[in-house]
């Protein structure tokens, strides 16, 4: 399985991969700069609360000696709103300034009706 993590860089910059990202708990727990007790703890309290479901945001790598559990950017982005990290402050002011970007995707269209007015 070929998967790659986010990242925040020393200027609070995110980067998500292209690739579908699937992190473990101690990754998040690096990734927002807490500890991985207190990403366990939020996970099942999640999964508890019944906020998410585990069979659509988990899944579990398989190893010849063991298993790790990794999850999605689903539930990575509800994490992000459990921490006051200045870590997940920044994922959080990512994701709120991607959903709230203005993307145009034509120029806008001028057209003028009677008597000289415009109309936008």
């Amino acid at each position: 399985m070929k998967r790659e993590i986010i990242t925040i860089g020393e200027n609070g910059k995110v980067h998500i991969p292209t690739t579908p990202v699937w992190m473990s708990v101690c990754e998040i727990a690096s990734l927002f700069g807490v500890f991985s007790g207190k990403v366990s703890n939020h996970i099942k309290s999640i999964f508890k609360e019944g906020l998410l479901k585990e069979d659509e945001v988990m899944q579990t790598l398989l190893f010849r000696d063991g298993s790790v559990d990794l999850y999605n950017l689903e539930m990575i982005t509800m994490l992000s709103f459990r921490f006051a990290s200045p870590q997940a402050k920044s994922f959080r002011q990512w994701i709120i300034g991607r959903l709230t970007e203005k993307k145009r995707t034509s120029p806008p269209l001028l057209v003028c009706y009677d008597k000289g007015g415009w109309y936008n």
